[in-house]
């Protein structure tokens, strides 16, 4: 009997031959949907997978109870990208190891890696960060701080964002940030369902992205100091 904490990959046929495998000795697979937008919807990924999934949102995992029904049963907890790429899953982990449940861990791919497609190379990306969703009465700036950290240090910088945020209002959001801050960026890179088919990089100005139809889920990318050959990998593999 275990716990199984497995990644998904980025696309809905991107898992593993090793997690399938897992899944169908488990008795119960859970899917944890509170982290990113999903490309797909749970009866394709069911339907993949040969095997009743339950949702679980972000209360029930972090309340991690659901490990200890590894002691008595397998159990899979399925997760978008790579099972650890969310800092908060690790304590599953350390639960599992607290209590003595025997527990395994799956790797899969995950947006950290697959923003390589851009043609940048990761050894030059700095601290990742996150655009929260505005409101009326909240709109913090925070993040750009990651921003200017890693230019600083010439990095590039990854900015994911909160779940239910679509492109033109991160992009909106974005814009209104540095011109609170008046800061003034150049060009930037948008990816769309990285990692899976319909994969599309963009890379121009806020200005023109805003008009842009861009499929969840998407992260943003702001270029520090690029060396030639990540200029040229860019321009040829970004949509024209």
């Amino acid at each position: 009997m275990a716990f199984y904490l497995i990644g998904l990959g980025l696309g809905l046929k991107s898992i593993s031959v090793e997690s399938l495998e897992t899944i169908k000795k488990c008795r119960e697979i859970y899917l944890e949907n509170y982290t990113v937008d999903f490309p797909y919807n749970l009866a394709e990924l069911e339907k993949i997978l040969g095997k009743k999934v339950i949702s679980l949102a972000r209360e029930k995992v972090e309340e991690e109870t659901i490990v200890d029904k590894g002691k008595k049963q397998n159990i899979a907890l399925l997760v978008y990208g790579n099972p650890l790429a969310a800092t908060t899953h690790i304590q599953l982990v350390l639960r599992a190891k607290k209590k003595k449940i025997k527990y395994r861990i799956i790797h899969s791919e995950s947006v950290l890696i697959a923003i390589a497609e851009t043609g940048l190379s990761l050894y030059k990306f700095g601290k990742t960060a996150s655009i929260p969703k505005f409101t009326k009465s909240y709109a913090p700036d925070s993040f750009y701080d990651i921003v200017l950290q890693n230019e600083k240090i010439k990095a590039h910088t990854l900015l994911l964002t909160d779940i239910g945020l679509d492109a033109k209002t991160a992009l909106k959001q974005l814009e209104e940030v540095c011109k609170k801050r008046n800061v003034c960026i150049g060009k930037i890179i948008l990816c769309s369902n990285l990692g899976a088919e319909k994969s599309k990089i963009y890379y121009d100005k806020i200005e023109n992205l805003k008009n842009k139809k861009i499929e969840l889920p998407f992260c943003i990318i702001i270029p520090s100091e690029m060396h030639f050959i990540e200029k040229q990998a860019l321009e040829a593999l970004r949509e024209k």
